[in-house]
Order: C-alpha cells, then sequence, then structure tokens
C-alpha cells in the first residue's frame, strides 16, 4: 500500500521533523514539499489529488486555513500542524481529519496515520479527536476564549437552538451549533456516550438512576429519553445489568 503526500510548512525545520517522521512509516509517500503557500496553491491546484496534505496553519501571504479551503477537494485527507491550539476550531469548519499541535511526537504522529488508515487499509477513517480525551469549545461572542473540556467530566450535551451546551461536573457552557457540528457527530458515535433523545447525548458514566423514561445524571442533570431512541436506551441498561447468578439445579 502506498500513502501519496503533500506537506506544505514555510518553516524549514518544521518542514524537516514531519518528513523525518515521514520516512518511519513505509506506507507514506511524500510526493513533494512546499514553504510557499501561493506556489503551493498553484502547483498542487493543476496536479493529481493526493491521500494526505500535511499543512501548517501560519503561513506568510496565505494562511493554512484559507488555503485549505481552495485545496481540499485535491485531497483524501487534510492534518493540519501548528503550534497554536486556538486554530483547532478553524480547522473544523474546513473539513480538516486531524490537528497536529507542535511540537508533535513520533508517537503522536503515528498514532494519527493509524486513525486515517487502519490495520493498514487505504480506506477513510474519521479522525478522532479524543486521543488525548479532550477537547476545546469556543464559548459564545466575537473573539471568545476557548475552554478545555475533559470527556471525563462531560456528563452531557445538548443542542438548543443554534447552539451547544455542554454540561460539565464543573460547569456548563454554551457554544456555537456551527463551530462543533463535527465534534458533536464525534460524541455520539463514541463508545462513552449515547443519544437518548433527538438534542441530548449523555455519558454512560454519568448515569446515576433511571426511573421510567426519567434518568438522572452527575450534578443533578436530568433528561427525558423519547422516541426511537427508549429502544436503544433501554437495550444499554439491559446488556449492563447485574444478572444473579441461578442456583443448582435451576433450569434456565
Amino acid at each position: 500500500m502506498s500513502i501519496s503526500c503533500i506537506a506544505i510548512d514555510d518553516d524549514p525545520h518544521s518542514l524537516e521533523s514531519l518528513i523525518a517522521y515521514m520516512e518511519k512509516l513505509p506506507d507514506l509517500r511524500l510526493i513533494q514539499t512546499f514553504t510557499e503557500p501561493l506556489q503551493a496553491l498553484a502547483e498542487i491546484s493543476v496536479s493529481n489529488p493526493v491521500d494526505i496534505i500535511f499543512m501548517d496553519v501560519e503561513m506568510p501571504s496565505l494562511s493554512g486555513i484559507e488555503l485549505a479551503t481552495l485545496l481540499r477537494q485535491k485531497t483524501k485527507h487534510l492534518v493540519f500542524t501548528t503550534a497554536h491550539p486556538r486554530y483547532a476550531i478553524d480547522a473544523f469548519k474546513v473539513d480538516a481529519d486531524a490537528y497536529l499541535l507542535k511540537p508533535y511526537s513520533i508517537l503522536h504522529f503515528t498514532k494519527t496515520i493509524n486513525n486515517l488508515y487502519p490495520t493498514g487499509k487505504k480506506e477513510q477513517h474519521p479522525f478522532s479527536i479524543f486521543d488525548d480525551h479532550f477537547f476545546y469549545i469556543p464559548l459564545q461572542g466575537e473573539n471568545a476564549d476557548l475552554v478545555r473540556i475533559d470527556l471525563n467530566e462531560l456528563i452531557a450535551i445538548e443542542e438548543m437552538g443554534e447552539d451547544i451546551q455542554f454540561k460539565t461536573t464543573k460547569n456548563a457552557f454554551l457554544s456555537s451549533k456551527s463551530n462543533f457540528t463535527k465534534t458533536l457527530k464525534m460524541l455520539k458515535k463514541h463508545s462513552a456516550f449515547i443519544q437518548i433523545n433527538p438534542t441530548v447525548v449523555i455519558a454512560k458514566q454519568h448515569i446515576k438512576s433511571v426511573l421510567g423514561n426519567k434518568i438522572l445524571l452527575s450534578g443533578e442533570t436530568s433528561f427525558t429519553v423519547t422516541g426511537t431512541y427508549i429502544e436503544l436506551f433501554a437495550n444499554f441498561i439491559k446488556n449492563n445489568l447485574l444478572q444473579e447468578k441461578p442456583r443448582p439445579g435451576t433450569i434456565i
């Protein structure tokens, strides 16, 4: 299997480190490198699509985010590399598959590639942003700060119109839905979470009690299971019930 790649970074040292990591993974085939984003735009625009483009965010004349909007159709997977976590939200807007925060290790780099191509198969696979058990969300308002959300502390996620509320053991945070649609989809598929109605996803570990279709969670939070999610939640509860061992001689 050969995974074709292009690397774009205006910092030669960062580019060298990326190339060194790529050389350690025999399936990766580096097609071309660029240190100038405008040159990358001109050449990649007329070239054949590749499997992965690694792209720095902060570059002169044209940022990685801007460049990505113009070149996204030229690659199956887009991986941002940057020293600034504040760009993570913008990365999701241009449908990035991964986000490597500099300085990243060979272990983190390899894990990212394995997420994109699990078990060596050349197939698309959504990158999990939860490998480090946390993620960031932007608070409401212009130039708002990012808030770190730890998965172990996350109790529930609720869609509220154009916003999403992240309820944690410490606080509740409101973020724009448009910024985090991709993350919400990932949470719905995460094994530690379960959707209980069209607008609410809860953390299984924070379920305290269940009374009918009413669920009480940590932090005195409660929600109701509705519609098609009733059967899904009932199966989850059934599979996690403590079963009494049958007594000797009991016919099962």
